[in-house]
């Protein structure tokens, strides 16, 4: 999950509790101060917390997602009234956040990786979360509805993904002054990662979703590969790799 803060508002990106027992779980206190939940997709790791974090929110607070998430999240207790549908093109006021929602596509896991987690000796230590994420994945679809953000406030500009993709008619600005990518879902994530720094030229890089959160179908990712790529091809770009629960870096 992410967190943007700016003159006093915030906005919680895709919030899901952790089921790693060492994992970070926002403080409740934080969370009060939370009006507006944004959703990229519908998967477990994305909207799983939602439920449990709305209890801790600000009476008002509501969640925009697409079609497939709203429907998730209503059979799981969710008060639609609490519920904002949003779609690709929508432009949401968040006074002092502008968010412009475009159309993403989620990242497309090469087989190495699908291999990996299939044969991952983890599965037998874990055998109650697998069997819990795997029926959980049977109702909790991207169904090809995943989304970036565009966010503006102060004269700044971050775009945010939820997946490490795009969709190749969108778009995208170039020139974020930050760039949330989400660095896990291949096996070859480094250079993968690459393609994307080269296409939108952003002026800094935030990674998110390299943690170990939803063992065992998750797995903690190495950061320094990319880095050191970082530094060797864009030197002008710097990259931030915080740690869950970090104060939130000023842009």
């Amino acid at each position: 999950m992410v967190q943007l803060e700016h003159d006093g508002e915030r906005l919680l990106f895709d919030p899901s509790y952790t089921l790693h027992k060492k994992g970070f779980r926002p403080p409740d206190d934080e969370l009060s101060k939370v009006k507006r939940i944004l959703v990229t997709h519908g998967h477990i790791d994305h909207i799983g917390g939602i439920p449990e974090a709305l209890n801790h929110c600000d009476k008002s607070a509501t969640v925009y997602c697409t079609a497939k998430p709203l429907e998730v999240l209503t059979l799981k207790g969710v008060e639609v009234a609490r519920l904002h549908k949003i779609a690709p093109g929508d432009v949401l006021d968040f006074d002092p956040f502008q968010v412009r929602v475009l159309k993403g596509k989620h990242v497309i896991y090469n087989k190495a990786l699908v291999a990996g987690k299939v044969l991952n000796p983890r599965n037998l230590i874990y055998p109650r979360k697998l069997s819990y994420l795997l029926k959980e994945n049977r109702v909790c679809h991207e169904a090809g509805e995943t989304v970036v953000f565009e966010v503006t406030a102060a004269d700044k500009r971050l775009l945010l993904l939820g997946s490490l993709n795009l969709d190749g008619e969108t778009e995208y600005p170039e020139g974020a002054d930050l760039f949330v990518l989400p660095y896990q879902g291949r096996s070859d994530v480094c250079t993968y990662a690459l393609q994307f720094i080269k296409l939108l030229k952003p002026k800094r890089v935030l990674l998110d979703h390299y943690d170990d959160s939803f063992p065992p179908i998750s797995a903690a990712v190495d950061t320094e590969p990319f880095i050191a790529l970082m530094r060797k091809e864009y030197p002008e770009i710097s990259v931030i790799c915080p740690r869950a629960g970090e104060d939130w870096i000023a842009v």
